[in-house]
């Protein structure tokens, strides 16, 4: 076992595809805080559907000024995820607690294809970096391998999505992808099921470099049917 801590930045391809938010996580606002503690109540039952979102109670509840929480509230209205009309205060829409799980069968319906087109065409770059983090991510490799379990899941998912062929589904597979933050925040991955998910995903990184689409298609689906069964008994995927 290595007691390097791990580090994003041994993977700078992988960086360039991230962008500096993801792979600094010191240039999240308190909006983005705000926004994600909001959601993740919601999600958890905590705020019931209906219930009103007043923007001073909350900010004395996070421990933050109005104005990042009014900045939250904004994004969650144009997610859908709340109602705010103007000038009034936000309400938390019916079905809203199945956010997580709604994004998961909206990657359930495109991501397979998506890992079939992306296979073989991955630059050889990305991919020499993602065959690494699939060794350091390895169980037991580093001290923090749990660490790098979720960077590898992060990252096969997002060059999935960026070499798919497809702007539009690229688009909705990095904001799918975008939320997944929530269940890391939440506790929601134990070490089996980072050991699980790390097989998984050595099989699939295998696939797409060998341009083996139809497997990669068929290791995909899967993986996301694994992942939603892990977890039905709770909406955070």
């Amino acid at each position: 076992m290595s007691d390097a801590p791990f580090n994003p930045r041994r993977y700078p391809e992988l960086c360039l595809l991230f962008g500096e938010e993801i792979v600094d996580p010191g240039r999240r606002s308190l909006a983005d805080e705000a926004h994600d503690r909001i959601l993740l109540r919601i999600v958890r039952g905590e705020i019931a559907a209906g219930a009103e979102l007043k923007s001073t109670k909350l900010a004395e509840e996070m421990g933050m000024s109005r104005t990042p929480v009014i900045q939250a509230l904004a994004r969650l209205a144009a997610d859908g995820i709340v109602e705010q009309s103007l000038n009034q205060r936000a309400t938390v829409r019916a079905g809203a607690e199945n956010w997580l799980v709604d994004l998961h069968r909206v990657r359930q319906l495109l991501e397979p294809d998506a890992a079939r087109a992306c296979a073989g065409q991955v630059p050889p770059g990305v991919f020499a970096d993602l065959q690494t983090l699939v060794e350091d991510a390895s169980p037991g490799r580093l001290a923090d391998w749990q660490v790098a379990a979720r960077w590898l899941d992060q990252a096969l998912h997002l060059v999935v999505a960026e070499y798919a062929g497809n702007l539009a589904v690229r688009e909705i597979l990095r904001r799918c992808w975008s939320y997944k933050r929530l269940s890391y925040e939440a506790g929601n991955d134990s070490d089996r099921h980072l050991r699980e998910g790390w097989g998984q995903h050595r099989a699939l990184v295998a696939a797409i470099g060998a341009g083996d689409g139809a497997r990669a298609r068929s290791l995909m689906e899967e993986h996301l049917r694994l992942a939603a069964a892990a977890t039905e008994s709770s909406r955070i995927v």
